[in-house]
């Protein structure tokens, strides 16, 4: 850098500076956005197991919520997310309704929880998802 005067020399290093703080923040904004879509993914592929119980929930109506992480107090994300998969039916966060959507880790678990609460299950799809129904009285 010979032969530059003291104001050549600042305006490059401040080009050169300028250079890499944009591609830090470019490289930044990409991990962001890759991240972004790893969760999206999660959140579709979640959807996906709810795809057999909407065909056969009724197109309006209150169903109850049964989990095995918690109702909405415990697990809001799980609960809200089942009542946006299955919009427009409202997902209640108790059992007390005739149908009640099983939303669990596992399917091994959804027999026991649901006898316990009085509740047999209609349809297990054997991804953590059933529909069960209030035993008769």
């Amino acid at each position: 850098m010979t032969g530059y005067t003291g104001r050549a020399r600042a305006s490059i290093a401040i080009v050169l500076f300028m250079s890499a703080l944009a591609v830090c923040t470019l490289a930044s904004y990409y991990s962001f956005v890759k991240q972004d879509i790893r969760v999206l993914g999660g959140i579709v592929m979640d959807e996906e197991r709810f795809t057999g119980i909407r065909a056969i929930l009724p197109p309006r109506g209150t169903v109850g919520y049964l989990s095995d992480t918690g109702g909405r107090q415990d697990n809001p994300k799980d609960y809200y997310l089942t009542q946006y998969f299955l919009a427009p039916i409202v997902i209640a966060p108790d059992t007390a309704h005739e149908l009640v959507i099983a939303n669990f880790v596992s399917s091994s678990g959804i027999a026991a929880l649901a006898a316990s609460h009085g509740l047999s299950i209609e349809k297990d799809f054997s991804n953590g998802v059933a529909l069960l129904r209030r035993a008769s009285r």
